[in-house]
């Protein structure tokens, strides 16, 4: 028994096998940004995912003995939720489980991340508990209750404006990176000795990061080194975060590609019943959709997938 999960996202194509023993195997390609861009278009990257997806298939291998597939086919769980380059993975999923006359089930992007994160952590979830998601796209504090096979997830806090991944790379293509900039702007950091204070608004659960970019510009202009204006930027990512969970107690799991921050990892290694997971299981990929196509079909879910296709 085999379980094909697929996610396409704005800045990663992937694709995943879960075996009947719960065993995983992926392959995933990030999507080419130009030098000095901060992102790519949707019609961008729903083309480069057409054309990543047939080698990632690939080294995957055969699906000798599949039984359901699973995709992302939309960012959130929630009406209007839709980004044009989730459809790539989606109508691949649609078409090899006509083929095969297997199941097809439809999830979020969340909550293929939220799937891969509980599984990367080793986490045992109680029956609620809270998903903090940082990503390239996204900044959601997330409550989690069992229901069925799996979890709802309701969104209680995030930003109101840009993300902690969107702060990362706009000050990274600033300083010269490549995007996505997690990752070098990150090694930067991690040589400055430097502490910076960041005050963080927050209103009815929602924090504001937009001003932290001018903030970034000034500190430019005052002629700081390259490791400080990183260590800033993750400092303030670690206080938002702070901001975000502060009257969260019980159960946390981190998700997402931002979530793999060693830095982060560090500011909250003290408190009690928090997860994070590896690097692989963070960052956007099929895991996530292959676990829970699994789990829906052993649950013996009604195939639900091809009227959630939002096209």
């Amino acid at each position: 028994m085999i379980f094909l999960g697929i996610d396409t996202s704005n800045y990663t194509t992937s694709v995943a096998l879960c075996g009947g023993d719960g065993s995983l195997r992926g392959a995933a390609k990030l999507l080419p940004v130009g030098e000095g861009e901060k992102g790519l278009r949707q019609s961008e990257a729903l083309f480069s995912h057409v054309k990543a997806l047939p080698s990632l298939c690939e080294e995957i291998g055969d699906l000798k003995g599949l039984e359901a597939v699973g995709a992302s086919g939309f960012p959130r769980r929630a009406e209007n939720s839709y980004m044009p380059c989730f459809l790539a993975g989606a109508s691949l999923a649609a078409s090899t489980a006509a083929f095969f006359g297997v199941p097809l089930y439809i999830f979020s992007h969340q909550e293929g991340h939220a799937a891969a994160a509980i599984r990367g952590s080793g986490m045992t979830p109680e029956d609620s508990f809270f998903v903090l998601h940082l990503s390239g796209g996204t900044l959601d504090l997330l409550r989690a209750e069992k229901k069925d096979f799996f979890f709802d997830l309701e969104r209680v806090g995030g930003g109101a404006d840009i993300t902690c991944g969107q702060l990362v790379d706009r000050c990274g293509v600033k300083l010269g990176l490549k995007f996505p900039c997690g990752g070098e702007l990150e090694k930067l950091a991690l040589r400055s000795d430097r502490t910076f204070d960041v005050k963080i608004p927050k209103k009815d659960g929602l924090v504001n990061l937009s001003g932290l970019e001018n903030r970034f510009d000034r500190l430019v202009s005052e002629s700081l080194s390259k490791e400080d204006l990183a260590k800033f930027v993750f400092d303030a990512v670690v206080s938002a975060v702070r901001a975000l969970t502060e009257d969260v107690g019980g159960q946390l799991l981190f998700s997402g590609g931002v979530a793999s921050s060693q830095l982060l990892r560090e500011a909250f290694k003290d408190r009690e019943k928090t997860y994070f997971c590896p690097g692989e299981y963070s960052r956007d990929n099929a895991l996530g959709t292959a676990l829970l196509a699994k789990a829906a079909f052993e649950a013996g879910a009604a195939p639900d997938g091809r009227d959630r296709l939002r096209m």
